[in-house]
């Protein structure tokens, strides 16, 4: 049965030393954030979860401590970070636990630059635990799915979840933003989120507003004759070993390119671990090149692989 998500629409692969990685990145956290002794009353407020939100050079200092060692040596102050509270507010609508609660999420950016790779970005949390330690979850996803997977399922094992039906698409969206991090807002709820998504890929693209609406109302076609168009919404059964099949579909957006809906599906228990089965692009199948010289005339190339 089709599910309506409440999305806010301001919305590397750690290989064989992740467990040192991260252990290096608690211990910096820890260390920062350890109060003296003499703290007791603030230790008694930490206690009851009131945390103070980290300082975004905290925050970088920390993931930079996390990187794969092909990264290491990309200087910590080259990091930005952004807060965001769009990603805290989707998981807040399945955890009552957010921001002074202790749980915070930011995006990190390498410019290109400062990586052999590119720029590139990724999510990551921070959570509060005892003895004022802060721990943080890395979800860089340059590397193997299957590992930005298993450290979110980390994450999600300490939430203490009891999913519902009515959740899942709110928490396959918040999975599929930290861990493949598009621009916010990109989840597709039906034909309108798609038109809005599409249309402000197209106005971000010229900068003129009569190639951006002429480029929109050319290609918008290719999404009205889809016959999935009205499969777009997210989906979720439950299978007979009590997980659910959820999918969920997907803009995505590439500079120069038309854009193309994905549709993902993600298995998920109950108890929030996540699972990717598949991925396929759906609309349109074929990715283009976008060429635009006049109103009269729009050329449109295949992207080759």
């Amino acid at each position: 049965m089709p599910m309506r998500p409440r999305l806010s629409h301001c919305c590397r692969d750690v290989l064989g030393n992740a467990g040192v990685l991260r252990a290096i990145a608690i211990l910096f956290l820890a260390f920062v954030f350890w109060q003296p002794c003499g703290a007791q009353q603030a230790n008694q407020e930490a206690r009851l979860g009131a945390w103070m939100p980290l300082s975004i050079e905290q925050v970088r200092d920390a993931a930079s401590l996390a990187l794969p060692r092909s990264e290491s040596t990309v200087d910590a102050k080259l990091l930005k970070v952004t807060r965001r509270p769009d990603l805290e507010y989707l998981l807040s609508t399945i955890v009552q636990r957010r921001g002074s609660q202790g749980l915070y999420l930011y995006q990190v950016e390498i410019p290109s630059q400062a990586s052999y790779d590119g720029q590139w970005t990724w999510i990551v949390a921070v959570a509060a635990r005892r003895q004022e330690a802060y721990e943080l979850y890395s979800f860089e996803s340059m590397g193997k799915r299957a590992d930005v997977a298993a450290e979110f399922n980390r994450f999600a094992s300490g939430l203490s979840l009891s999913l519902s039906k009515s959740e899942l698409a709110n928490f396959a969206a918040f999975f599929l933003e930290t861990t493949i991090p598009f621009r916010p807002g990109e989840v597709v709820l039906d034909q309108d989120t798609l038109r809005e998504s599409i249309g402000r890929h197209y106005f971000t693209a010229y900068d003129e507003a009569w190639r951006s609406i002429d480029a929109y109302s050319r290609s918008w076609h290719v999404f009205l004759d889809g016959e999935t168009v009205s499969e777009l919404a997210p989906r979720a059964e439950i299978e007979r070993d009590g997980r659910y099949r959820v999918t969920m579909s997907r803009v995505v957006t590439a500079e120069g390119a038309h854009p193309q809906v994905q549709q993902w599906q993600l298995e998920i228990s109950p108890e929030g671990n996540v699972q990717v089965t598949s991925m396929r692009t759906i609309l349109p199948k074929a990715p283009r090149w976008m060429f635009y010289d006049s109103p009269q005339q729009i050329n449109v190339a295949p992207v080759l692989p």
